[in-house]
């Protein structure tokens, strides 16, 4: 691992490019085996570069012209410190607009043509995403969706609970311990849409001082502050999620103005009607590069939920049955809702929520979407933990090993 690390993760600029060097030679034979396959613009007509040194790292293959890395990892990727160096290495790359996809050994040994094909559809980005000067994704929505499009775990949290203070130690928790994105919870005495787990923490987060104006107090400086857990900031996608009243009370324009300071990059509002979001709200939420957020249950027509893609911006919310979050009916039984989203080829990705708890629910949810949304869940781990971290490391635990 010493030896790993000093290779690929402690170069300085300068010794960079002679490493590229050493590691051409010390190539796997997978790493090998791909390169004959990439090479001489034999995929989508891409010119791949292997070995090439960017900054302080050294990229197993590199194609410049659409900013996509391709990584072959070996057994040593499954060790606790390469992995979290690995995410470290992706998140860095990432923030350069270089998209990352990741292969096992064994997977390009026993089925090239399928990994080919996986980095075949890295190279197409959807249409959809949204790109600032000189082309690239601003929102950190999108970022996410561009370099990872499946099994996405977006984990629910309730702001102010289990106690006031604990919002940036359950987020820095969640980034560490393998969450992709993070759904902060504004709580509300009124919660339409939240079954009684989640009602709970909300009434739990009141009773302990919770506000709006609180919430931005306690992320203003989440996104530049070194972590007590090492970590450079918080770098996931973050998304409130709230109800409609205390929004407007609190002022809509202010509302979003101070989300976007605070590194906010997307809103759910469960009851705020369509209509009304496309003829008064819209442009709130574009002005700040927030993207909305809508729901969609099984009940939704085939029409509304095209008119909700065309509105949507980052991903549709699959409720996963017409219930509240925390319901119990089962994933699988829900098959033909999940095909029909699928054959309709909806231009933004797709995440299933309500019902998540455990590891089969999350796969089973993956399976037909592009990842799954845990709450009530997460929240129970919460309740009665004693060490927040720890707390989040076994629940994500028996979500994702």
């Amino acid at each position: 691992m010493k030896e790993y690390n000093e290779n690929l993760h402690n170069n300085s600029k300068g010794s960079t490019y002679e490493n590229a060097k050493f590691l051409r030679e010390f190539k796997t034979k997978a790493e090998d085996k791909l390169w004959q396959n990439l090479r001489n613009r034999q995929l989508n007509n891409l010119k791949f570069r292997r070995q090439h040194p960017f900054g302080e790292y050294v990229l197993d293959f590199y194609c410049h012209e659409i900013k996509l890395c391709v990584e072959v990892d070996g057994n040593i990727h499954n060790e606790k410190e390469i992995i979290e160096n690995d995410n470290e290495r992706t998140r860095s790359l990432n923030e350069n607009d270089i998209k990352v996809i990741r292969f096992k050994n064994e997977e390009v040994i026993n089925n090239i043509d399928k990994v080919l094909q996986k980095i075949k559809e890295s190279t197409n980005a959807p249409l959809s995403l949204r790109r600032g000067v000189g082309g690239e994704v601003k929102n950190r929505i999108e970022k996410l969706f561009a370099n990872k499009q499946k099994n996405i775990l977006n984990v629910y949290c309730t702001a102010g609970f289990p106690h006031l203070d604990d919002t940036l130690k359950v987020l820095y928790s969640l980034q560490k311990n393998g969450a992709d994105m993070v759904e902060i919870g504004m709580p509300y005495s009124d919660p339409l849409a939240d079954g009684p787990v989640i009602q709970h923490s909300s009434m739990i987060a009141l009773q302990n001082g919770m506000t709006i104006e609180k919430l931005f107090e306690q992320l203003k400086d989440c996104r530049n502050t070194i972590t007590p857990l090492g970590d450079r900031g918080f770098h996931l996608p973050l998304i409130l999620m709230g109800y409609l009243n205390p929004v407007m009370q609190f002022g809509i324009e202010k509302f979003c103005r101070l989300a976007k300071e605070v590194g906010v990059d997307g809103i759910i509002l469960p009851d705020l009607p369509l209509y009304e979001f496309e003829n008064e709200y819209k442009n709130y939420f574009e002005q700040n590069d927030l993207h909305f957020i809508f729901l969609i249950t099984p009940e939704t027509s085939e029409e509304r939920i095209r008119k909700i893609d065309t509105l949507s911006k980052g991903f549709i919310y699959a409720v996963s049955s017409s219930s509240t979050t925390g319901n119990n009916k089962e994933i699988d039984q829900q098959e033909n809702y999940f095909l029909k989203l699928q054959k309709m080829n909806l231009k933004n990705p797709v995440l299933v929520g309500f019902g998540i708890k455990d590891k089969h629910t999350f796969q089973a949810a993956c399976k037909y979407s592009n990842g799954a949304i845990i709450g009530s869940a997460y929240i129970n781990a919460l309740q009665n933990a004693t060490d927040i971290e720890s707390a989040t490391e076994q629940f994500l635990d028996r979500i994702l090993r």
